[in-house]
């Protein structure tokens, strides 16, 4: 099985190697992210004495809501201008008055799982990078922060936007952590499907891996093209040189990208311009769709240029595939869950099962996840979230095949 994935037998990093790896400044957070972690642990230590049940499986480890909180404790300012006021100098003033001093512990496993995809080993730490470590999540966490949410002026959508497009303005965004390919064809197929206008149709069925394969592709692509996969910000009016006259056109319809679509818009004058666009030699703009046999039907009546795509057929999903094809959707579902997917748990599902939870992970039009995303994800995968014993390594070694991709895709081959 070739997996591809940036962290694919990657180790992940401890807490010891990125503070070594921090600039002054990061390193000052860095400790004290350490720090509001070992209270908060504490806390939990002291709700196991009392009735309440035990503390989570992570909460003896740093996670990104404890830099989170440290970050407003030192330097709410990197936070950006919207964020002040008093929702954010009262947490100011409760997690300053928390920093101690900080012992040993480890990192929370999915975010070590996004340090080892995004940030390469050698690289310096500053805050914009620990900035980019902070998932999604996070982000939903700290925009509520903001005063016009407080005040009820804005919705929780509005005010994580306003602090996203502030950091994303910055470069200190780091997007989910995207699923894991498995190769069904390899690389230089795709090279060469890559390098010829106008693009391309990706046609398959509904959790067929269309998606993951579309945003692995990036890789093959040359380091001077621009690639955007349903990124619909910014923009503007569209180019009189083109017949098709949408209301707006989304930034990544311009000349010298790559636009690949995994949900494409109901929007037939935007798709004419994007066809018209992708056929113009000068523009040197390429277009791939992704969609299933009904819906390219219904696009190629929206634009009838699009009959001229080279159309790729992306085969169903044998039953031997789907396991390895489901555990390559791991990166992304425990770095939105922030928890373990158990193998063992997988194993002796039967195939219509697999089916049925791959159709409820598929992660569709994640440029910028809706926050209900995560809640659904744990409602689906609820039977699958637990920690591992070490005494049922024994079933994961009797698949090796499977032990391979599950220790590659852990990164430290003890899962």
């Amino acid at each position: 099985m070739h997996v591809h994935h940036p962290a694919f037998g990657v180790p992940s990093p401890t807490v010891s190697e990125i503070r070594a790896r921090c600039e002054p400044d990061a390193r000052r957070l860095w400790d004290a992210a350490v720090s509001l972690a070992c209270w908060r642990a504490a806390q939990e230590e002291a709700l196991a004495a009392a009735p309440y049940g035990g503390p989570h499986p992570e909460a003896h480890a740093v996670e990104p809501g404890d830099l989170a909180r440290a970050i407003v404790a030192l330097h709410p300012e990197l936070l950006g201008p919207t964020l002040t006021g008093a929702p954010l100098d009262r947490a100011h003033a409760i997690w300053r008055q928390r920093l101690a001093e900080a012992s040993d512990l480890p990192l929370a496993w999915s975010w070590g799982r996004r340090w080892a995809t995004r940030e390469a080993a050698s690289a310096s730490v500053d805050p914009g990078v620990l900035l980019r470590s902070l998932p999604d999540h996070t982000l939903w966490a700290l925009s509520a922060l903001d005063p016009r949410y407080a005040e009820g002026l804005m919705t929780a959508r509005e005010v994580y936007c306003a602090l996203f497009d502030q950091l994303g303005t910055r470069g200190h965004v780091g997007l989910a952590v995207e699923p894991a390919w498995l190769e069904r064809e390899p690389d230089a197929v795709w090279r060469e499907r890559l390098v010829h206008e106008p693009g391309f149709a990706l046609i398959g069925a509904a959790c067929s891996g269309r998606r993951a394969l579309i945003r692995q592709l990036r890789r093959l692509l040359p380091q001077t093209r621009g690639v955007n996969v349903d990124n619909w910000h910014g923009g503007g009016s569209p180019d009189p040189r083109y017949s098709a006259r949408p209301d707006a056109v989304p930034a990544s319809i311009a000349p010298g990208l790559v636009c690949a679509w995994t949900c494409v818009p109901d929007d037939p004058p935007l798709l004419r311009y994007a066809a018209e666009m992708a056929l113009d030699p000068d523009a040197a703009f390429q277009l791939i769709i992704v969609a299933t046999e009904t819906a390219w039907a219904r696009l190629r009546e929206m634009a009838p240029d699009l009959a001229r795509w080279p159309v790729v057929p992306m085969p169903p999903l044998t039953d031997d595939e789907l396991l390895p094809i489901w555990l390559c959707q791991r990166p992304y579902i425990e770095d939105v869950l922030g928890e373990r997917i158990d193998l063992r748990r997988l194993l002796p599902l039967p195939p219509d099962r697999l089916r049925r939870l791959l159709a409820a992970v598929d992660p569709h039009d994640l440029t910028i996840p809706e926050h209900g995303h995560a809640v659904r994800l744990r409602e689906a995968l609820r039977e699958l979230l637990c920690e591992r014993p070490r005494a049922t390594r024994r079933q994961i070694r009797e698949h090796p095949a499977l032990a391979a991709l599950d220790a590659g895709l852990s990164g430290d081959g003890s899962r």
